[in-house]
């Protein structure tokens, strides 16, 4: 049978009109958009369900922001725990993430991955988790694709999701590099774009005013593509969409790149008095610095000022946050790359340096004080924000200030799903032929963070076995089957 006989016969099949301009048409049981951690791990277990998989991604290289991530493999301990820091989070989603942990952890085991022996407890104030080798998880799950006779393609942009008469999605259009049109055809979609971080109109209207001062701490191609194509097909909004990760960074910076991202992190937030432009305080300190980083978000100019003392710098500063990342002088690399900072023997002589950038002298005098005041005192509130038990007051000498400003990560609201991982229209009925797995997903995480390495890989475990079920269910015409070269592509 030629091609054209094959790709019209693909046609008949599927109900629906070839897509204008299309160069070749493949057939697939499982389509998986995006290569991070969830595109990786959907494509990974369906192909291990017995589903043939296309795993594309447009960038020109494999892993998405995964890639760039330090390999932590966390997420709550518990589903009080999950319920506890994340109240505004989808508990059915929660639920099922804590209770796939260990089975998700055993599987990469197995597969010979690095997961370390002992975990690393208190992540993000309050996760458990191992450090794993996050490139050996990304690489076995393209092998596996790969052996079981699916494709696994670089620099393949999805630009259509495939939609037959009521809904039903049925494949997708692809631009390739070499600005080639492909048709798959396909029993079941997985969205695992990434998130929307890098569009910045969506976050604009997602999240408010400063949202365009956010600086990017992601891959670039994490754009909006699933959500987008989600939406086209007629999916239901979340909750999360204002909210997101990402942490501090020092304001300015000379330049900031991939090599950037984990090094130019403060970590220790937790551990300083933090200040907005006006000198007041605004958020519980001790929340961690990825809730810090949102609440500066909101902040005057998008700013804050991190206060700290010599203790500080000796302790939480130089700490190694994640295992992996190393010790290093996070408020030395921070001046180095332009941060702007101030350094005195006395906590007055830091106030009027700070005063200086056009700090109110007076308000940040009095914050501190009150600050001293109630954390001397076990806790409590100070000027209406809470002020933790835990809290430590600047005390030793020399004293240090330094600009910060947010960053994203990836978003928190997405594509409405299920704990199958099956796309929910508005009225939540599922969208047939549609999962979606990661950041792509929303109300996991909301405004509490509940990680992103485990959160992607578990959810891309749901959307693959849900694909690969569904595939399963199709009894397949075998005239329309297109034969291909299935083995690892790479179109850079």
């Amino acid at each position: 049978m030629s091609t054209a006989t094959q790709q019209d016969a693909v046609t008949r099949h599927r109900g629906i009109e070839a897509a204008p301009g299309a160069h070749e048409v493949r057939r697939v049981d499982v389509v998986v958009v995006g290569s991070g951690v969830s595109g990786s791990a959907a494509a990974m277990t369906a192909a291990r369900s017995g589903a043939r998989v296309a795993l594309l991604e447009k960038q020109p290289t494999f892993g998405g922001s995964a890639a760039l991530s330090a390999g932590m493999f966390w997420t709550a301990p518990s589903v009080d725990a999950y319920r506890k820091r994340i109240p505004l989070g989808n508990l059915d989603l929660g639920s099922r993430l804590v209770d796939d942990y260990e089975e998700a952890l055993a599987e990469l085991r197995a597969a010979g991955v690095r997961v370390a022996g002992e975990p690393k407890r208190d992540i993000m104030t309050f996760g458990i988790g191992y450090s794993t080798d996050i490139h050996a998880i990304l690489a076995w799950c393209r092998d596996q694709v790969v052996a079981a006779g699916g494709e696994t393609t670089a620099g393949a942009a999805v630009t259509e999701l495939l939609q037959a008469d009521g809904g039903t999605v049925t494949g997708v259009l692809v631009r390739t590099a070499d600005g080639r049109q492909i048709r798959y055809e396909a029993a079941a979609v997985v969205l695992a774009s990434g998130g929307f971080q890098g569009d910045r109109a969506e976050l604009t209207r997602s999240i408010g005013p400063n949202a365009d001062r956010l600086v990017l701490r992601s891959n670039p191609g994490s754009v909006g593509d699933g959500l987008r194509l989600a939406r086209a097909a007629g999916t239901g909004g979340t909750t999360a969409m204002s909210t997101f990760y990402g942490h501090l960074l020092p304001y300015p910076v000379h330049s900031f790149e991939a090599a950037h991202y984990l090094p130019y992190s403060q970590y220790y937030s937790g551990s300083t008095v933090l200040v907005n432009l006006q000198g007041k305080r605004f958020a519980d300190e001790t929340d961690g610095d990825e809730l810090l980083n949102q609440a500066v978000t909101f902040q005057p100019q998008a700013r804050g000022v991190l206060i700290f003392d010599e203790f500080v710098r000796n302790t939480e500063v130089l700490e190694e946050p994640f295992p992996g990342l190393g010790s290093i002088d996070r408020l030395g690399i921070a001046i180095d790359a332009g941060g702007q900072h101030a350094v005195a023997q006395t906590l007055p002589e830091l106030v009027e340096l700070v005063s200086g950038w056009g700090v109110d002298r007076d308000q940040l005098s009095r914050t501190l004080d009150r600050y001293a005041e109630v954390a001397g005192q076990g806790g409590g509130t100070a000027d209406g924000i809470p002020v933790s038990a835990s809290a430590r007051a600047p005390q030793d000498g020399p004293f240090y200030a330094l600009v910060v400003q947010p960053s994203i990560t990836f978003t928190f609201g997405g594509i409405r799903t299920n704990a199958r991982g099956e796309a929910l229209d508005h009225d939540g009925g599922a969208v047939p032929g549609l999962y979606a797995a990661g950041a792509d997903i929303g109300g996991l995480s909301n405004y509490g963070y509940a990680g992103g390495l485990a959160p992607g890989y578990i959810t891309g475990r749901w959307a693959g076995t849900s694909a690969a079920e569904r595939a399963a269910s199709f009894v397949r015409n075998a005239s329309s089957a297109v034969v291909g070269d299935f083995s690892e592509r790479n179109a850079q």
